[in-house]
């Protein structure tokens, strides 16, 4: 009996459906048109403001939307309808969609939220992946402004991997604050984020960006170390030295990481170092333009920055300073100093030691750690009981260059004269006693087998 009552019910709902579509399939789309299709038809919303009631039937037919009735979407049960109509419903059929919606930034914005409509229009639905950034312009406009001067928004026409807001920001309906932890742009995410382009074989090969496996790279550095670590966000990440939104290469003038602006890009966190750094000879020739000159990046790799005190580092730098002071660095590699950091040990004097790291100075500047007043106190930090007569000691010789120091160069040549003559004497002297010593012994074999037949 009771499967009997089921069964009728079920009867029952199964009709009413059929009858509820069969009424709301009474009114199609194109009785809606012939209404609002008119260019003319409009409504004046309270306050006095007149707005368009009109459907471009056109743009709806392109629209994701084209296989729906506006009845889907429009609770309309007769027409005419009533003046005041109950707004569209998206949750209804996307409430996965919704529901990140309400968890957003848009939904639960300080200012005017957005709301579906905003950012996918009204009648003219398309696909989230066609979804250009100037949409977003219409909220913010300054952050699309610096979007388009960067190289993401040069690049993009034609291109549709290049990264535009919902790359960076999210591509879901869960677009949250720069400082929400579930961010796709928080500080500890960031990394992760723009590595999706930027760690990518493929991408990095097709469109020969210049930084290949950035992200590993980084994330062995000190500061990415420092991010994977961390549940703070005190480390540069890529956006502290290339920008949020107007990313630039590094060989525009305007760009964060142009050679004269690095020193001020990395100043942003370490303000100390950089106003030694602009005073130094190095500081002084980057703002006089020269873009050979070193920069922050020059010591520090980009992308492999490692700790100072790492023996690695310590013993790398010094080949780094070589790739400008060639010269120096082969006089440098002559000394004791320059032997025992060519085998790998570092508790001796190195560039820095002598010369400072960011604070490099002429000799003649009375500020440098070489100067005649300051020399006795820079040796003396390896040398307590260094004297006046220990800093005449010359560091770099260059033995071979007659006009720098004439002394050292002849008696570099006396001793190479000396060691030619001494080789070579002896050299002839053995070649002559060779054939001599040759005879000899075979004399003395013969000798030796004539007593043995006399016995």
């Amino acid at each position: 009996m009771r499967k009997k009552i089921l069964f009728i019910c079920l009867c029952l709902l199964v009709i009413l459906f059929f009858l509820k579509n069969a009424h709301s399939a009474a009114i199609t789309n194109d009785e809606c048109i012939g209404c609002h299709g008119d260019k003319g038809l409009t409504k004046t919303v309270p306050g006095g403001k007149t707005i368009s009631l009109f459907l471009d039937n056109k743009l709806f037919k392109k629209s994701v939307h084209l296989s729906l009735q506006c009845i889907n979407c429009h609770e309309i049960k007769e027409l005419p309808h009533p003046e005041k109509l109950k707004a569209a419903d998206c949750q209804s059929c996307h409430d996965n969609a919704y529901k990140q919606y309400m968890s957003s930034v848009h939904a639960k914005g300080e200012k005017k939220n957005a709301s579906c409509k905003d950012c996918h229009g009204y009648h003219n639905v398309h696909k989230a992946e066609s979804l250009v950034s100037s949409v977003c312009s219409s909220c913010h406009g300054a952050a699309y402004r610096e979007y388009t001067t960067g190289i993401h928004a040069r690049v993009s026409e034609g291109i549709r991997e290049v990264a535009t807001c919902v790359d960076c920001h999210g591509k879901s309906h869960a677009i949250h604050k720069k400082n929400n932890p579930f961010s796709s742009v928080y500080v500890l995410n960031l990394p992760r984020t723009c590595s999706r382009c930027h760690a990518n074989p493929d991408m990095v090969k097709k469109y020969k960006i210049p930084a290949e496996n950035v992200y590993n790279l980084y994330m062995d550095s000190i500061h990415g170390l420092a991010i994977a670590k961390s549940t703070i966000g005190v480390s540069a990440n890529c956006s502290n030295c290339h920008g949020s939104h107007a990313i630039k290469p590094h060989t525009d003038p305007t760009s964060q990481i142009y050679p004269s602006h690095v020193p001020a890009t990395c100043g942003k966190c370490h303000s100390g170092i950089e106003t030694v750094f602009k005073k130094s000879t190095h500081g002084q020739e980057l703002k006089r333009g020269n873009k050979d000159a070193p920069s922050c990046v020059s010591c520090h790799p980009a992308h492999q920055i490692q700790p100072v005190k790492a023996t690695a580092w310590i013993l790398d730098v010094i080949k780094e300073c070589g790739s400008c002071h060639n010269a120096l660095l082969e006089t440098y590699r002559h000394t004791y100093h320059g032997k025992i950091t060519n085998l790998g040990f570092t508790r001796v004097a190195k560039c820095a030691d002598c010369h400072g790291a960011h604070e490099v100075l002429p000799k003649s500047d009375p500020h440098s750690k070489i100067s005649e007043n300051n020399l006795l106190g820079t040796c003396r930090q390896c040398h307590p009981d260094a004297n006046k007569n220990f800093t005449e000691f010359v560091v770099h010789i260059d033995y071979k260059n007659k006009n720098g120091h004439p002394i050292f160069f002849y008696v570099w040549r006396f001793m190479i004269i000396l060691l030619i003559a001494v080789f070579g004497f002896f050299g002839i002297h053995a070649l002559l006693w060779l054939p001599r010593s040759w005879i000899e012994r075979i004399q003395q074999r013969k000798r030796k087998e004539e007593n043995e037949r006399e016995k």
